[in-house]
């Protein structure tokens, strides 16, 4: 297969492994919040360099009185904090610019919601808000790259794994290692990926009435696109991942009734139990366990699950 073509799949694995959509109903995707990251400092606790600009924005906003640009850097500031109170805070321009793009898209949201509306006084506040949110990412410093980017960096992954003997199995878990190496630092757009994943009709969860229906999650750290190789540290990572897309469906762990986990190494049973435990020990959900190979051999466990808004925990 020629290397243009097989950038496809590759691109739909990286894509799902490093931020696949939440489908909050059958007609609307919301991409996640995810990016590669770098750090900017060895103090982990060091704000990025961008929130600090921000900062100094809201300032002179405050003084000029500029309404629209403060309610917008509130915004970001608000986000900020609620990602600080999670498992995955802001701690890179990179992870920022993702934040923000993600106000973006909420308020592209309002934006078709008033003009249905008829509401032309609210299309203009919104409108003015993704200008201002424009100009805070593209003057972030952060590189961001397209669809046509993307391919062109894993069709030159493609040919540098090859180069290099790499073929057969390993080739595509060799050809993401270089492509999340080559978008380290780097901003993807989200909006080019919406388009992709339609093609291959994905998302990260569904909501169907009171249901929520949670795509087979992998331990991919979707902030770094990064999976640690200790299968204990992917089951924690992968739990934090479908609590994340639960949490955004508007449900919760604590409503999950049906999980199915599949590992490659039956070995690596006991190593997960504890992680199992510490989620799902008061809930108590039905459950299937399988062997079975994954995509990729650095994928050590897969967890798919299903809630029930409403349902709670068990007695």
């Amino acid at each position: 297969m020629a290397a243009s073509n097989s950038s496809m799949p590759l691109l739909a694995a990286l894509q799902c492994s490093r931020h696949a959509p939440l489908r909050l109903s059958r007609a609307q995707c919301l991409s996640k919040p995810a990016s590669a990251s770098r750090f900017y400092s060895a103090d982990a606790d060091a704000p990025p360099p961008l929130l600090q600009k921000l900062k100094g924005e809201l300032k002179t906003a405050m003084r000029a009185k500029d309404a629209p640009r403060l309610s917008v850097l509130r915004s970001i500031m608000s986000a900020n904090l609620n990602a600080s109170k999670t498992s995955s805070p802001i701690r890179t321009d990179v992870q920022l610019v993702a934040l923000i793009r993600k106000l973006q898209k909420s308020a592209q949201d309002a934006v078709a919601d008033a003009q249905a509306a008829g509401r032309d006084d609210l299309v203009e506040k919104e409108n003015q808000q993704i200008s201002i949110l424009d100009e805070y990412v593209a003057g972030s410093g952060v590189q961001s790259l397209g669809e046509a980017e993307i391919k062109a960096l894993i069709n030159e992954a493609i040919e540098a794994a090859k180069g290099a003997g790499t073929a057969g199995k390993s080739l595509m878990g060799d050809v993401m290692k270089r492509v999340n190496a080559a978008l380290e630092g780097k901003d993807v757009d989200k909006n080019s990926g919406s388009k992709f994943e339609e093609e291959i009709g994905y998302s990260r969860a569904v909501i169907v009435d009171d249901w929520v229906f949670v795509s087979g999650t992998t331990g991919y750290n979707y902030d770094t696109g990064k999976i640690s190789e200790d299968v204990y540290e992917q089951t924690e990572q992968t739990m934090a991942n479908i609590d994340k897309a639960l949490r955004e469906a508007g449900s919760s762990v604590s409503e999950v009734v049906r999980v199915r986990y599949i590992l490659p190494n039956r070995n690596d049973f006991p190593s997960i139990k504890p992680v199992l435990r510490k989620w799902f020990g008061d809930v108590r959900p039905a459950a299937t366990m399988v062997q079975a190979e994954l995509m990729l051999d650095e994928m050590k466990i897969e967890i798919e699950v299903t809630a029930k808004k409403g349902a709670g925990a068990t007695s």
